[in-house]
């Protein structure tokens, strides 16, 4: 008994320096980028890099060889300001449309990386999206869709279409009005396939949102009419998103909504939970300071192969769903 302890503490380590190590991948991807661009929001990426990594490596469906497969599972970045989340880990993925070159080039004039990500313009982008609140109404459109196309197309023993949207909000898309109207939308439609991640780490461009914004978002998305799971520490705690993710799945009738408490620019020993990671570049010296905090051991634009390896086996089995 002894023996099968130990087994199981030493495969619990592995798995947690795995996830570790690929969390801090997409961290330090945003933090290279924006520095290199000398503009940009590093602080969002940092912050909820463990969601990207827990969807993009472990639970959601698609084909980097085929960005449009009819059935692959939609993700919708609604903190679009924060998309070198979403291009990390396309590049880390395999999609062709973000290559290591064109993560070098975030925000620069003709890239395929602007500083909002645009799906016209880059393979594996669903929805265009900058303006807050926009993002979570258009994955309510996409959730509605998933909807009324299985409920015409399905038969008995062969569904057809049968897919998740999964998307991640920050403050700015809750206080935004238009926000309000889609998801109570969704909770009257009963979207049980819509899972909303709400990035809960309590500031805004201009400070803490308590200036501005002390509502209990829970509660109105339970009025609305969805299932609302609270993930207490979205830094590390990579096993409560699984969960949460396992629970919001197991609802059939309700969206769900994830409230992620997160730590904007986590990692950043002066700039963390503070404006100041929000929109600005965190600085050369200050970008190795998080490297020194978070024992990440590489170089500038530099990621493991291993961390590639997991990404893209995850990407192998989509690619074999299809």
């Amino acid at each position: 008994r002894r023996e099968r302890s130990s087994i199981t503490s030493r495969a619990t380590e592995v798995t947690t320096a795995v996830d570790t190590e690929c969390v801090n991948a997409i961290r330090f991807l945003a933090v290279d980028a924006v520095n290199k661009s000398n503009s940009g929001h590093p602080g969002a990426p940092m912050g909820q890099a463990p969601i990207g990594y827990v969807l993009f490596a472990e639970e959601m469906n698609f084909n980097p060889a085929d960005p449009e497969w009819i059935n692959r599972d939609r993700f919708v970045l609604s903190s679009g300001h924060g998309c070198m989340l979403q291009y990390s880990v396309l590049h880390l993925t395999g999609y062709s449309s973000v290559s290591m070159d064109d993560i070098k080039q975030f925000r620069q004039w003709g890239s395929k990386t602007p500083g909002h990500p645009e799906n016209f313009e880059t393979a594996g982008i669903e929805v265009t999206t900058g303006p807050l609140g926009m993002g979570i109404s258009n994955a309510v459109g996409l959730a509605a869709a998933e909807a009324h196309l299985s409920a015409v197309y399905n038969k008995p023993g062969m569904n057809l279409i049968d897919h998740y949207t999964y998307c991640i909000m920050g403050d700015g898309c809750m206080q935004e009005g238009i926000s309000h109207e889609s998801c109570s939308y969704a909770g009257h439609l009963g979207l049980g396939k819509l899972i909303a991640f709400y990035d809960d780490n309590g500031i805004t461009i201009d400070g803490h949102t308590d200036l501005s914004f002390t509502e209990d978002v829970g509660m109105r998305y339970e009025a609305y009419g969805w299932q609302v799971i609270t993930v207490a520490d979205g830094n590390t705690d990579v096993d409560a998103i699984r969960k949460a993710i396992k629970e919001a799945k197991a609802c059939k009738n309700k969206p769900t909504l994830i409230k992620v408490k997160t730590i904007i620019g986590y990692g950043s020993p002066n700039k963390a939970d503070s404006h100041d990671a929000h929109g600005a570049p965190l600085g050369k010296d200050e970008a190795q300071l998080t490297r020194n905090q978070l024992g990440w051991k590489y170089g500038e634009f530099e990621v493991p192969q291993s961390v590639y390896d997991v990404f893209r086996a995850h990407a192998a089995e989509g690619a074999k769903k299809q």
